[in-house]
Protein backbone atom coordinates (compact mmCIF):
# COMPACT_ATOMS: atom_id res chain seq x y z
CA UNK A 1 0.00 0.00 0.00
CA UNK A 2 2.83 2.42 1.33
CA UNK A 3 4.63 1.77 -2.59
CA UNK A 4 1.08 2.75 -4.52
CA UNK A 5 0.45 5.46 -2.37
CA UNK A 6 3.88 6.78 -2.99
CA UNK A 7 3.58 6.30 -6.70
CA UNK A 8 0.70 8.41 -6.53
CA UNK A 9 2.39 11.15 -4.83
CA UNK A 10 2.92 14.37 -6.50
CA UNK A 11 6.69 14.51 -7.64
CA UNK A 12 8.76 16.82 -5.21
CA UNK A 13 9.64 20.50 -5.99
CA UNK A 14 13.20 19.88 -7.05
CA UNK A 15 12.29 17.08 -9.12
CA UNK A 16 10.17 19.56 -11.25
CA UNK A 17 12.47 22.27 -10.85
CA UNK A 18 15.65 19.45 -12.12
CA UNK A 19 13.65 18.92 -15.10
CA UNK A 20 12.67 22.65 -15.74
CA UNK A 21 16.11 23.58 -15.54
CA UNK A 22 17.14 20.58 -17.85
CA UNK A 23 14.30 21.59 -20.32
CA UNK A 24 15.60 25.43 -20.31
CA UNK A 25 19.08 24.52 -20.97
CA UNK A 26 17.90 22.90 -24.02
CA UNK A 27 16.23 26.20 -25.17
CA UNK A 28 18.78 28.20 -24.81
CA UNK A 29 20.85 26.31 -26.48
CA UNK A 30 18.39 25.94 -29.58
CA UNK A 31 17.68 29.12 -29.25
CA UNK A 32 20.96 30.95 -29.16
CA UNK A 33 21.89 27.99 -32.34
CA UNK A 34 18.85 30.28 -33.97
CA UNK A 35 20.28 33.16 -33.41
CA UNK A 36 23.77 32.39 -34.62
CA UNK A 37 22.33 31.37 -38.35
CA UNK A 38 20.51 34.48 -38.56
CA UNK A 39 24.42 36.14 -37.50
CA UNK A 40 26.11 33.95 -39.83
CA UNK A 41 23.71 34.19 -42.68
CA UNK A 42 25.13 37.22 -44.37
CA UNK A 43 28.62 35.46 -44.22
CA UNK A 44 30.83 33.66 -46.99
CA UNK A 45 31.21 31.14 -44.77
CA UNK A 46 27.38 30.24 -44.01
CA UNK A 47 26.83 30.72 -47.86
CA UNK A 48 29.63 28.83 -49.59
CA UNK A 49 30.22 26.42 -46.95
CA UNK A 50 27.06 25.80 -44.36
CA UNK A 51 24.10 26.01 -47.03
CA UNK A 52 25.53 24.07 -49.69
CA UNK A 53 26.05 21.38 -46.91
CA UNK A 54 22.63 21.55 -45.61
CA UNK A 55 20.99 21.39 -48.69
CA UNK A 56 23.09 18.24 -50.21
CA UNK A 57 21.28 17.20 -46.80
CA UNK A 58 18.07 17.80 -46.78
CA UNK A 59 17.37 17.65 -50.83
CA UNK A 60 16.57 13.96 -50.98
CA UNK A 61 13.95 14.52 -48.08
CA UNK A 62 10.11 15.35 -48.79
CA UNK A 63 10.63 18.77 -49.01
CA UNK A 64 13.08 18.87 -51.56
CA UNK A 65 14.77 22.31 -51.94
CA UNK A 66 12.75 23.37 -48.94
CA UNK A 67 14.13 21.12 -46.52
CA UNK A 68 16.86 23.49 -45.49
CA UNK A 69 15.07 26.33 -45.65
CA UNK A 70 12.40 24.51 -43.11
CA UNK A 71 15.03 22.89 -41.11
CA UNK A 72 17.35 26.28 -40.59
CA UNK A 73 14.11 28.21 -39.74
CA UNK A 74 11.35 26.42 -38.64
CA UNK A 75 12.01 23.58 -37.08
CA UNK A 76 14.56 25.21 -34.58
CA UNK A 77 11.06 27.47 -33.42
CA UNK A 78 8.35 24.74 -33.27
CA UNK A 79 11.14 22.84 -31.00
CA UNK A 80 11.41 25.37 -28.47
CA UNK A 81 7.46 25.83 -28.39
CA UNK A 82 7.13 22.18 -28.36
CA UNK A 83 9.79 21.71 -25.41
CA UNK A 84 8.49 25.53 -23.86
CA UNK A 85 4.79 23.70 -23.50
CA UNK A 86 6.43 21.46 -21.41
CA UNK A 87 8.32 23.44 -19.38
CA UNK A 88 5.18 26.10 -18.44
CA UNK A 89 2.69 23.06 -17.97
CA UNK A 90 5.99 22.18 -14.84
CA UNK A 91 5.70 25.62 -14.29
CA UNK A 92 2.06 25.91 -13.63
CA UNK A 93 2.19 22.65 -11.55
CA UNK A 94 4.81 24.32 -8.93
CA UNK A 95 2.15 27.68 -8.91
CA UNK A 96 -0.86 25.37 -7.92
CA UNK A 97 1.33 23.89 -5.29
CA UNK A 98 2.74 26.93 -4.14
CA UNK A 99 6.32 26.27 -4.60
CA UNK A 100 7.20 28.46 -7.42
CA UNK A 101 10.57 30.30 -6.33
CA UNK A 102 11.00 33.46 -5.33
CA UNK A 103 14.17 33.91 -6.06
CA UNK A 104 13.80 33.77 -9.72
CA UNK A 105 10.62 35.87 -9.63
CA UNK A 106 12.97 38.64 -7.72
CA UNK A 107 15.67 38.16 -10.61
CA UNK A 108 12.93 38.97 -13.27
CA UNK A 109 11.53 41.58 -11.16
CA UNK A 110 14.51 43.26 -11.38
CA UNK A 111 15.01 42.93 -15.03
CA UNK A 112 11.29 43.97 -15.86
CA UNK A 113 11.52 47.01 -13.97
CA UNK A 114 9.93 49.93 -16.20
CA UNK A 115 12.24 52.99 -17.95
CA UNK A 116 10.96 55.59 -20.00
CA UNK A 117 12.67 56.08 -23.51
CA UNK A 118 11.92 58.87 -25.88
CA UNK A 119 9.96 57.20 -29.38
CA UNK A 120 9.61 53.76 -27.62
CA UNK A 121 7.62 54.54 -24.13
CA UNK A 122 7.50 52.98 -20.70
CA UNK A 123 10.27 49.56 -21.60
CA UNK A 124 11.42 47.34 -19.32
CA UNK A 125 15.13 46.42 -19.17
CA UNK A 126 14.90 43.19 -20.85
CA UNK A 127 12.63 45.15 -23.26
CA UNK A 128 15.73 47.42 -23.89
CA UNK A 129 17.91 44.90 -23.96
CA UNK A 130 16.19 42.50 -26.77
CA UNK A 131 15.31 45.56 -28.67
CA UNK A 132 19.26 46.80 -28.67
CA UNK A 133 20.46 43.42 -30.02
CA UNK A 134 18.06 43.04 -32.97
CA UNK A 135 19.08 46.69 -34.35
CA UNK A 136 22.80 45.01 -33.61
CA UNK A 137 21.66 42.21 -35.36
CA UNK A 138 20.56 44.44 -38.74
CA UNK A 139 23.49 46.40 -38.76
CA UNK A 140 25.56 44.08 -38.34
CA UNK A 141 24.18 41.86 -41.58
CA UNK A 142 23.51 45.12 -43.74
CA UNK A 143 27.31 45.66 -43.16
CA UNK A 144 28.32 42.51 -43.54
CA UNK A 145 26.07 42.22 -46.97
CA UNK A 146 28.01 45.11 -48.03
CA UNK A 147 31.65 44.38 -47.15
CA UNK A 148 31.43 41.48 -49.11
CA UNK A 149 29.40 42.95 -52.14
CA UNK A 150 31.34 45.75 -52.73
CA UNK A 151 34.32 43.83 -52.23
CA UNK A 152 33.71 42.17 -55.73
CA UNK A 153 32.34 45.04 -57.67
CA UNK A 154 35.20 46.89 -59.73
CA UNK A 155 35.25 49.02 -62.50
CA UNK A 156 35.22 46.13 -65.32
CA UNK A 157 33.09 44.08 -63.33
CA UNK A 158 30.23 47.43 -63.67
CA UNK A 159 31.19 47.94 -66.82
CA UNK A 160 30.09 44.22 -68.23
CA UNK A 161 26.94 45.24 -66.66
CA UNK A 162 26.53 48.21 -68.42
CA UNK A 163 26.72 50.55 -64.98
CA UNK A 164 29.75 52.82 -63.52
CA UNK A 165 30.73 51.61 -60.02
CA UNK A 166 28.65 53.87 -57.77
CA UNK A 167 25.74 52.48 -59.79
CA UNK A 168 26.50 48.84 -59.06
CA UNK A 169 26.91 49.62 -55.56
CA UNK A 170 23.93 51.58 -55.12
CA UNK A 171 22.19 48.31 -57.09
CA UNK A 172 23.73 46.00 -54.35
CA UNK A 173 22.75 48.39 -51.28
CA UNK A 174 19.09 48.32 -52.61
CA UNK A 175 19.19 44.70 -52.88
CA UNK A 176 20.95 44.38 -49.52
CA UNK A 177 18.14 46.60 -47.68
CA UNK A 178 15.34 43.97 -48.82
CA UNK A 179 17.42 40.98 -47.19
CA UNK A 180 17.45 43.15 -43.97
CA UNK A 181 14.33 43.63 -43.87
CA UNK A 182 13.33 40.03 -44.50
CA UNK A 183 14.96 39.45 -40.98
CA UNK A 184 11.87 41.46 -39.69
CA UNK A 185 9.63 40.01 -41.38
CA UNK A 186 11.12 36.66 -40.00
CA UNK A 187 10.18 37.88 -36.54
CA UNK A 188 7.18 40.35 -37.07
CA UNK A 189 3.99 37.76 -36.18
CA UNK A 190 5.55 36.41 -32.95
CA UNK A 191 4.72 39.35 -30.90
CA UNK A 192 0.77 38.91 -31.79
CA UNK A 193 0.40 35.21 -31.97
CA UNK A 194 -2.29 33.69 -29.28
CA UNK A 195 -2.16 31.14 -27.25
CA UNK A 196 1.75 30.69 -27.87
CA UNK A 197 3.97 28.99 -26.04
CA UNK A 198 7.07 31.22 -26.92
CA UNK A 199 6.02 34.41 -25.76
CA UNK A 200 5.52 32.57 -22.11
CA UNK A 201 8.80 31.71 -22.29
CA UNK A 202 10.22 35.21 -21.79
CA UNK A 203 6.95 36.15 -19.20
CA UNK A 204 5.14 37.80 -22.08
CA UNK A 205 1.81 38.29 -23.30
CA UNK A 206 0.07 38.80 -26.90
CA UNK A 207 -1.61 41.51 -25.83
CA UNK A 208 1.62 43.25 -23.77
CA UNK A 209 3.53 42.45 -26.67
CA UNK A 210 1.92 44.28 -29.23
CA UNK A 211 4.50 47.21 -29.12
CA UNK A 212 7.11 44.77 -30.55
CA UNK A 213 4.52 44.00 -33.78
CA UNK A 214 4.41 48.03 -34.25
CA UNK A 215 8.20 48.75 -33.38
CA UNK A 216 8.90 45.85 -36.47
CA UNK A 217 6.64 46.94 -38.65
CA UNK A 218 8.15 50.25 -38.49
CA UNK A 219 11.94 48.99 -39.45
CA UNK A 220 10.25 46.97 -42.28
CA UNK A 221 8.70 50.28 -43.56
CA UNK A 222 11.24 52.06 -43.09
CA UNK A 223 13.53 49.77 -44.56
CA UNK A 224 11.54 48.16 -47.69
CA UNK A 225 10.96 52.31 -48.23
CA UNK A 226 14.78 52.41 -48.57
CA UNK A 227 15.13 49.52 -50.90
CA UNK A 228 12.59 50.96 -53.42
CA UNK A 229 13.85 54.20 -53.21
CA UNK A 230 17.43 53.34 -54.00
CA UNK A 231 16.00 51.03 -56.76
CA UNK A 232 14.11 54.17 -58.02
CA UNK A 233 16.96 56.47 -57.79
CA UNK A 234 19.17 53.63 -59.96
CA UNK A 235 16.38 53.01 -62.32
CA UNK A 236 16.36 56.99 -63.32
CA UNK A 237 20.11 57.17 -63.48
CA UNK A 238 20.44 54.26 -65.87
CA UNK A 239 17.14 55.36 -67.75
CA UNK A 240 15.12 52.25 -67.39
CA UNK A 241 11.98 54.71 -65.22
CA UNK A 242 9.67 52.98 -68.13
CA UNK A 243 10.58 49.81 -67.03
CA UNK A 244 9.01 50.20 -63.73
Amino acid sequence: MDSVAASRAPPSQGGINAVRAAIMVVLVAVFTGYLLIWVMTPTNVYRQTWLPNIRARTNTTYFGTQGATILIYTFPVLFIAALGCVYLHLGKKLSDNNMESNTEKRRLAIWKRPVIIKGLGIVSRIELAFFVMFIALLVWSFSTYLHISFANITPESAAESGEKVWEAKLDSAALRLGLVGNICLGFLFFPVTRASSVLPLFGLTSEGSVKYHIWLGHIVMTLFTAHGVCYFILWAATHQLSEV
